[in-house]
């Protein structure tokens, strides 16, 4: 079902501002927001709820359609990759509304694989890279490689032990960062190896890049990361910046950046 199609018979064509981004339109329980115009007539927002409930046991909604309400039934998808409903209100004081939804839609990808519903989770999938097509691939694959529980949440805490009051300011630095430049980065868990370590900083050196960031938790991981940073051959110059944090829970981070240098070739 398409956008238009979904919206005919419910809203009026007359209240429908064409040159608006018709890729989403924003309900709550007393109006719609469609581009720059609200709709507050009861009679049309309680429409299009009762069209909206009509899908509580489908598994997706229409592409462009963002319902404030969704998080409740968004959160029954999280018993497994998030067993506690807390992150989700901790990644709600760090991060937009938009960005809480592109999560919560990858998350309703990888639990489709998982339940090995391989059609609807190639429709969810494309649903999230047409609504996000600059970060949906990128979170789903944070998500399905089980760096999100076990780093991006995390460093919520981590954050606000090191920045107090600026601490959401500068998780969103780390989570934008980590976004844009995510083939640039390295997550090291308690299920990589230091051998891992070295191919995959090597992989991203065969690149050309400007930097590679390599993050992670706990005093095992840190360990393992400076090994493979001690046994690594760099063939260009390189700086290494090692950021460490410790959580006021004890929890101890670290983002090391190495950055290259490239000389330019000299004509002769």
């Amino acid at each position: 079902m398409g956008f238009w199609d979904f919206l005919k018979g419910i809203i009026p064509e007359k209240l429908i501002n064409i040159n608006i981004d018709n890729r989403k339109i924003e309900i709550n329980n007393s109006s719609i927001i469609i581009g720059d115009q609200t709709i507050n007539d009861p009679k049309i927002v309680d429409k299009l709820l009762d069209k909206l409930s009509e899908y509580n046991d489908k598994e997706t909604f229409p592409a462009q359609i963002i319902h404030k309400d969704l998080d409740t039934s968004y959160i029954e998808y999280e018993e497994i990759t998030l067993k506690d409903k807390e992150s989700i209100k901790k990644l709600r004081t760090v991060l937009p509304d938009l960005e809480i939804e592109c999560i919560l839609m990858a998350r309703r990808v990888k639990l489709a694989y998982d339940k090995k519903e391989v059609e609807l989770a190639k429709k969810l999938h494309a649903q999230l890279t047409n609504n996000y097509p600059e970060k949906g691939n990128k979170v789903y694959n944070l998500i399905g490689g089980g760096y999100f529980d076990e780093m991006v949440i995390p460093f919520i805490d981590i954050f606000k032990s090191q920045y107090d009051e600026k601490h959401a300011e500068k998780y969103r630095e780390f989570y934008f960062g980590i976004i844009k430049f995510f083939p640039l980065a390295v997550f090291v868990s308690n299920y990589t190896s230091k051998e891992q370590i070295i191919e995959r900083i090597n992989e991203r050196l065969k690149l050309s890049v400007p930097f590679i960031r390599i993050h992670a938790i706990g005093d095992g991981n840190i360990k393992k990361i400076e090994e493979a940073i001690d046994e690594i051959t760099f063939d260009e110059k390189t700086t290494i910046q090692d950021n460490r944090f410790t959580s006021a829970s004890g929890i101890k981070a670290q983002i090391l950046e190495i950055r290259i240098f490239q000389e330019k070739n000299k004509e002769c």
